[in-house]
């Protein structure tokens, strides 16, 4: 029987995690905005951006390392501080790059077809970045067969 390597668990720990803190940072965020700086223009952008930051950074994290602890794999610390590192700038080339989908997806689709979707491209490019970098960390930090 082959042992099985822990992509699943890394990848749907940070998967829940990401979605699970990353919402709870932007409500914290709308939050504080709101009650620290009602009277806030766009220097309100700057706690809602640090709030989501920190909430996808770290759930991302946690629960890449839970859902790997959880299953008893080896590795889980190593994957974690793996991906301490690469999510950060994931997080940036996400920001970077979210408006440019966001156009390429505006222009082929129609006006109402764009408003229905539009709350949804975010999660789902969350989604498939915050996978496809545990699958990657996990890939990298892998320990070797005995």
């Amino acid at each position: 029987m082959q042992k099985q390597n822990g992509y699943f668990a890394a990848g749907l720990g940070a998967l829940v995690g990401a979605m699970a803190l990353r919402g709870l940072g932007m409500y914290l965020g709308m939050s504080y905005v709101k009650k620290i700086m009602p009277n806030a223009e766009l220097e309100a952008l700057i706690p809602l951006a640090i709030f989501h930051f920190v909430g996808w950074w770290v759930g991302e994290v946690l629960g890449c390392w839970l859902g790997l602890r959880w299953r008893h794999y080896r590795g889980a610390g190593e994957t974690a501080t793996l991906l301490i590192g690469l999510t950060p700038f994931a997080i940036v080339f996400w920001l970077i790059f979210y408006p440019v989908f966001l156009n390429w997806v505006r222009a082929s689709l129609s006006e109402l077809e764009f408003a229905q979707l539009y709350e949804k491209l975010s999660l789902i490019t969350v989604s498939f970045l915050s996978i496809a970098l545990a699958l990657l960390a996990r890939f990298l930090t892998k320990p070797l067969a005995s």
